[in-house]
C-alpha cells in the first residue's frame, strides 16, 4: 500500500475513496442504523432541542436516571452529504443505562451550502456552545465526550482542535475525550476523488479544514479507530493522523476492528459489549 497518494492515478484515487468498492453491504448496514434508531426513540423518550434558528439545527437528548452525568455528543457521517441525527440514535440505550447523557446532533449536509464545509462546522460549534450553556436544564455535567464516524470524524477532529477554554471560559475543560472512527483528516486528496463533484473548496478551505495540517489540542484524550477492511486511503489517513497526534506529544488510543469494514465498525457502538463501545468506555473512564 502506497503512503503517498500523489503517486496514484486519478482512477486509483477515485477507487480508494469509493466506499461501495470496499463495503458492498453499505446500504444494508446504514439501513440497520436507521431501523435500530427507530426502536430507541419511542422507548427512551429523548427530547428534541433547537440549538439554532434553522429547522436543521437541532438534536436529540437522552437523559440517564441520575443527575450530574457527563454528556456524549455524537457527530454522524455520510460523506458530508447524507444522513441525519435520527439515523444515529441507536447507541442511546446502552449509554443511558451506563449513566451518561447521549446527544445526537443534526446539521446541514454539504449540498445545502453549495459544497462548502465551513457552514457545517460552524453549526456544530453553535451546537456545542448551546450544550455548554443549557446543560443545567438536563441536570448534566458540562463535560463532553465526542464520538463520531466517517465524515463526522473529520468534523469532530476540527472541533477538537479548537481552543474551547478561550471560546467558552465559563465551562473550562469542556471537551474531555474524542472518539474518531473511520475518519478523514486531510482534504487535499479527497477533492481529487469523485467527491469533488459535490465539494466546492478553495485551497485555503482545504488547508484550514485539514486537521492533520495543524497543531493538535493536547487537552482532550483521543481514541482513533477504524475497521480492518477500510479502503486503503482511509487506512492511510487513519495511520497518518495517529502519527500526527503522537508527534504532537499525545498518546492516543488506537483501535482496529478485525474483519470489519467502514460501516460495520460502527455497529459495535450499538451495545456496551461491542468493540467500539468498550474502547470508548476505556477512553472516558
Amino acid at each position: 500500500m502506497t503512503t503517498d497518494w500523489k503517486s496514484l492515478s486519478v482512477a486509483e484515487l477515485e477507487l480508494r475513496y469509493d466506499q461501495g468498492v470496499y463495503a458492498a453491504n453499505a446500504k444494508e448496514i446504514t439501513a440497520w442504523y436507521s431501523a435500530q434508531s427507530q426502536l430507541v426513540e419511542p422507548r427512551l423518550e429523548g427530547q428534541k432541542f433547537q440549538y439554532g434558528l434553522n429547522d436543521s439545527e437541532h438534536g436529540y437528548w437522552f437523559r440517564p436516571g441520575t443527575p450530574g452525568a457527563d454528556i456524549v455528543v455524537f457527530i454522524h457521517g455520510g460523506a458530508w452529504r447524507l444522513g441525519s441525527a435520527r439515523d444515529y440514535l441507536f447507541p442511546a440505550s446502552w449509554l443511558v443505562e451506563h449513566g451518561l447523557n447521549y446527544v445526537c446532533l443534526n446539521f446541514d449536509n454539504v449540498g445545502v451550502h453549495g459544497g462548502r464545509l465551513f457552514p457545517m462546522l460552524n453549526q456544530l460549534v453553535s451546537a456545542i456552545t448551546w450544550i455548554s450553556q443549557n446543560h443545567h436544564q438536563y441536570d448534566a455535567n458540562p463535560r463532553i465526550h465526542i464520538a463520531s464516524h466517517s465524515s463526522g470524524s473529520h468534523l469532530a477532529a476540527c472541533l477538537a482542535a479548537l481552543d474551547w477554554d478561550t471560546l467558552l471560559p465559563e465551562t473550562p475543560r469542556l471537551i474531555q475525550t474524542v472518539l474518531l472512527c473511520s475518519g478523514i483528516y486531510d482534504l487535499e486528496p479527497v477533492v481529487h476523488s469523485k467527491r469533488r463533484h459535490y465539494l466546492e473548496l478553495s485551497p485555503l478551505e482545504i488547508h484550514a479544514l485539514s486537521p492533520i495540517r495543524h497543531s493538535v489540542n493536547r487537552r482532550p484524550r483521543y481514541l482513533v479507530a477504524r475497521g480492518e477492511l477500510e479502503s486503503p486511503e482511509f487506512i492511510r489517513q487513519h495511520d497518518q493522523y495517529v502519527a500526527k497526534l503522537r508527534k504532537g506529544g499525545m498518546e492516543p488510543a488506537e483501535l482496529v476492528g478485525p474483519g470489519l469494514n467502514h460501516f460495520e465498525i460502527l455497529t459495535t457502538f450499538a451495545d456496551r459489549e461491542g468493540l467500539l463501545a468498550q474502547g470508548f468506555l476505556q477512553l472516558i473512564e
